[in-house]
């Protein structure tokens, strides 16, 4: 398995570290090892060019100890960081490395079969860019035009919650959401979670439509101070276009091969009719390598929910009526909690990136509720 040293444990499914994860204390115990090449080379899928007796030659480190298991919630946070991490000289290889390590983590948890399915409720996909302005020319605030899917298109979809697949939504996908579900519709900024508008909504959806290209909606934007601070931002075209949406139908091809357009013969997901509740312009967090088009940023939107779960879990909270609430999709339970603090008190668990601890402990808590839901499910 490329440079890390554990390829004896890839044949036990056993040999999976479950317990917390820390990543710098791991590199920490390497930099102070008699052999430190041999001990980075073991816990990191990440090479980076210099000197390989130095730290920062090195990368995503995953196990605990040179030779040990591969730490579960290591594993998890090389797979989301594995995006932005800038200067591998081996990126294609060390996500080989993870992923066989993520099939190692699943077949220990028993989840080959339909529990290793994507989930198919409240996702979401952004666009950009995704809109545009139409300027009224009695001099009132002028029509957001925004295209919020886009048909026939395969996006990779590379996300922690989710997994990784190509996913593409045929060009009938939307036409019962449309057809039974726009009276319903909101057109929100920033799926209602900016601090500042909340879930207000920027307008009413004057009209919206299938093309052949995706699906479009006109939005008059109400005269408001908060659409007033938005216009800006609009103008200059910083932001993108996001729906949030459940999967009704679907067609799998879990073996595809390789293709023109799927070199790695991922998984292929073709979306056949999908609910969605709301869609609208949204920010787009600063990702390197970052390009115009379709990306899931579900996980940018529900790792905020996972850090509730983990406080729950915390403070004593029964989980397996948390399971089975998750298990139901019903996420009700996680939210009005916007002062929840960690157990030692202290600011709010922050997943931005900076509060790394936060970020392991809440992946934990969410993967032991998948692993109730499983058992409630089986």
């Amino acid at each position: 398995m490329g440079d890390c040293g554990c390829a004896e444990h890839d044949s036990d499914v056993r040999a999976v570290d479950n317990t917390m994860w820390d990543g710098p204390a791991a590199m920490s115990s390497c930099a102070s090892s008699s052999t430190p090449v041999s001990c980075y080379r073991s816990i990191c899928a990440g090479r980076k060019a210099g000197d390989p007796a130095l730290q920062s030659s090195w990368a995503l480190p995953h196990h605990k100890t040179a030779g040990g298991p591969p730490n579960a919630a290591g594993v998890r946070n090389c797979m989301s960081r594995l995006p932005q991490t800038q200067g591998l000289t081996n990126a294609a290889e060390a996500r080989r490395h993870l992923e066989a390590h993520m099939a190692t983590i699943h077949a220990a948890m028993g989840t080959e079969s339909k529990s290793a399915e994507p989930p198919r409720d409240d996702l979401f996909r952004a666009l950009r860019p995704g809109y545009e302005l139409r300027e009224d020319t009695a001099g009132g605030m002028p029509t957001l035009v925004l295209r919020w899917s886009v048909f026939n298109d395969w996006t990779e979809i590379n996300s922690l919650f989710e997994g990784r697949f190509l996913e593409r939504f045929d060009p009938k996908s939307m036409d019962r959401t449309i057809a039974t579900e726009r009276d319903g519709m909101r057109v929100l900024f920033q799926h209602g979670r900016d601090p500042q508008i909340g879930d207000k909504p920027l307008g009413p959806i004057d009209n919206i439509e299938a093309k052949r290209d995706g699906a479009w909606s006109y939005v008059p934007l109400f005269d408001t101070q908060y659409n007033r601070e938005l216009l800006p931002g609009l103008r200059a075209g910083v932001y993108g276009s996001s729906m949030r949406f459940s999967v009704r139908e679907e067609v799998w091809n879990k073996k595809p091969g390789r293709s023109k357009h799927n070199l790695e013969g991922l998984p292929e997901r073709t979306v056949l009719d999908a609910s969605v509740p709301e869609h609208g312009p949204v920010t787009f967090p600063a990702y390197a390598n970052a390009t115009a088009g379709v990306r899931s940023v579900t996980d940018d939107f529900l790792l905020p929910r996972a850090a509730t779960l983990a406080e729950l879990l915390r403070n004593g909270f029964d989980p397996e009526q948390l399971a089975q609430a998750v298990a139901g999709g019903d996420f009700s339970i996680l939210t009005g909690r916007p002062d929840a603090r960690s157990a030692g008190g202290g600011d709010p668990a922050d997943l931005s990136g900076n509060d790394e601890a936060a970020i392991h402990e809440a992946l934990h808590a969410r993967d032991r509720v998948w692993q109730l839901r499983r058992h409630l499910n089986a």
